[in-house]
């Protein structure tokens, strides 16, 4: 990825979360990312594939850490991917903001995006592998199982103001510890015998 490509894509992001789709500008993105306007509209032909692009850089982002389990175990590897959702998260709050925002605004991105369902199928593929080999229970609807548990890793991180109050005075790095070994409790409780 060129330079001017990737400056463009950090500063939209940054530009996007905190503003949204509708009140950002392209001018300001330009001034921002130290380029002009006909540079964006050559790597993007609209503000719509500029959004779009930002959202997928920042999935590829989230797959090129290795997301490819170590663990001796089906629990194991699970548990690093739910982990590696976590961090991913944490690590990346612009993302949360810009999903956030693509669901209450009905933007119809969805279809557009490469890397969408990465955490999904990994954690789904892993389920499936864990059930064909007895580590996993069965359950119905396994799908809805593990929506449920990404959503529940999630929710956390898209709303952080409401929640985070009922965590009191501890810092931001022991309540990522607090939920990290409570989602490992949730899914070895959920989904192993």
């Amino acid at each position: 990825m060129s330079h001017g490509r990737e400056k463009i894509l950090q500063t939209s992001l940054q530009e996007f979360a905190e503003k949204g789709y509708d009140g950002s500008r392209i001018d300001y993105i330009a001034k921002s990312a130290g380029v002009n306007k006909a540079l964006i509209y050559y790597h993007f032909k609209s503000k719509e594939e500029l959004y779009t692009a930002v959202i997928n850089d920042l999935f590829e982002k989230a797959a090129s850490v290795s997301i490819t389990p170590t663990g001796t175990s089906v629990r194991d590897n699970l548990l690093q991917i739910m982990e590696h959702f976590m961090h991913f998260l944490h690590e990346n709050p612009f993302f949360v903001k810009i999903m956030d925002q693509c669901v209450k605004h009905s933007r119809d991105i969805f279809n557009n995006l490469h890397h969408q369902n990465i955490f999904f199928e990994r954690v789904m593929s892993m389920y499936l592998l864990g059930v064909q080999n007895g580590e996993c229970r069965k359950v119905d609807h396994p799908e809805d199982f593990i929506v449920s548990l990404l959503g529940a890793v999630y929710f956390y991180f898209s709303h952080h103001k409401a929640i985070r109050k009922f965590y009191g005075d501890i810092s931001e790095e022991e309540v990522i510890s607090i939920r990290k070994r409570t989602m490992k409790d949730m899914v070895s409780r959920l989904l192993f015998s």
